[in-house]
């Protein structure tokens, strides 16, 4: 069921009219208690916004107790301030993925949740084709349905954008 959604994303994204536009792509690296990476992909000019994107993050904790993963779908666009366009703003929502293992005393246990998901980060345009951003993600799932001690997760991401 997610691989349609991420599919029809991104027939919307390249729909006939946004052929023309240049492609927006930014990796990232995720850095918290929960590591990981995530990647933009999009193009440039649409929705009324410089960037229009969809996003996929994986984070990942592993300790001797527990193993889990969150995996975030998110979309997004980016704007650009001032007449240099050289400082800007990207915004994401989108749902958040949890599964969890447990393993205490020889004994596993699983949990496994959806949640909502949404990320904010500041763009330094470097160039007319790269730029550079650090931001936070922030992932909400009801506590009892997932290991982590509190409704919310949140990292920190640092990346860089490339236009072409």
């Amino acid at each position: 069921m997610k691989k349609s959604h991420l599919v029809l994303a991104i027939a919307t994204l390249f729909s006939a009219n946004t052929f023309a536009n240049d492609f927006h792509l930014s990796p990232e690296i995720k850095i918290g208690p929960y590591g990981g990476f995530g990647i933009q992909a999009g193009v440039t000019d649409a929705l009324g916004f410089d960037a229009a994107f969809i996003s996929y993050g994986r984070t990942v904790y592993r300790s001797s107790m527990y193993d889990e993963t969150i995996d975030s779908y998110r979309f997004g666009v980016q704007h650009m301030f001032g007449a240099s366009k050289m400082h800007g703003m990207q915004l994401e929502v989108g749902l958040a993925d949890y599964d969890g293992k447990k393993t205490k005393s020889g004994e596993t246990t699983k949990e496994s949740a959806l949640g909502s998901s949404i990320g904010a980060s500041y763009v330094f345009q470097a160039t007319d084709h790269l730029g550079l951003k650090a931001g936070v993600d922030l992932n909400y799932f009801p506590m009892s349905d997932t290991y982590i001690p509190y409704d919310l997760s949140t990292n920190f991401n640092i990346g860089m954008t490339f236009t072409f």
